[in-house]
């Protein structure tokens, strides 16, 4: 099963991360993203949206091929279309949650101008069908949170009929390798989470190692992940 990588705990608008960068090129991860959150120390917008473009490029260069990039729910409608402004859409894989809400309006004017990424605080009862139809780049859904495999079930299977991509969140890293098992064509990579995967993998007996941006599906019975004796 494919991965791909992230490490948004990395400010990479203080300069290019040059041990990350390496290291990631060498891993053979599918793709990389990174965090690209607003500063909140500063209320100049239009600087920001450069500031921002500016890490974007200089990232991309470092690592000789496009990345995805989440703003973690920090920036709001005019940073977005500002910094539309400063870079080619074109240039980046994608965009992941930019707003600390679901504003449907904005984010269906912004689908139409960069490739855009939504899905990880879709809940149980939430209704996906109106974040689905946003033309969106990638889906995000995270299989905990939006109510289990069997609704995430539902919610692959809605996104391929609208031909949405679909790419689990990796905070329920272990169910998101099985659901992609199941559904190989709607679903390309899960996210691995560089910096707290690891960590977390140390709970079970035999964590999940990923070798060279692959990570083997289990053929033990359940989700394969017993917890460590203490």
């Amino acid at each position: 099963m494919s991965l791909y990588a992230s490490w948004l705990s990395l400010d990479v608008t203080n300069g290019i991360p040059v041990a990350a960068v390496e290291r990631v090129n060498r891993d053979g991860w599918q793709f990389t993203k990174w965090g690209l959150r607003k500063n909140p120390a500063t209320d100049d917008r239009k600087a920001e949206a450069v500031r921002l473009a500016v890490a974007v490029r200089a990232m991309e260069a470092a690592l000789r091929r496009d990345a995805a990039f989440d703003a973690v729910f920090t920036w709001d409608p005019e940073l977005a279309s500002l910094f539309l402004d400063e870079l080619d859409p074109a240039s980046l894989r994608w965009l992941e949650d930019p707003l600390p809400q679901c504003d449907l309006n904005t984010y269906g004017a912004l689908a139409m101008n960069i490739p855009l990424a939504l899905g990880e605080r879709l809940l149980v009862h939430a209704d996906a069908a109106a974040i689905l139809r946003l033309k969106l780049q990638a889906f995000t859904l995270d299989v905990v949170a939006c109510g289990g495999l069997t609704r995430a079930v539902d919610l692959v299977t809605a996104a391929q009929t609208l031909g949405v991509p679909v790419y689990p969140h990796g905070r329920s890293f272990v169910p998101a390798v099985h659901l992609a098992a199941a559904y190989p064509n709607a679903i390309t990579a899960v996210e691995y989470r560089l910096h707290w995967e690891p960590v977390r993998q140390r709970r079970y007996a035999q964590p999940w190692l990923p070798s060279h941006g692959v990570i083997t599906v289990p053929k033990s019975p359940g989700l394969g992940a017993t917890p460590r004796s203490c």
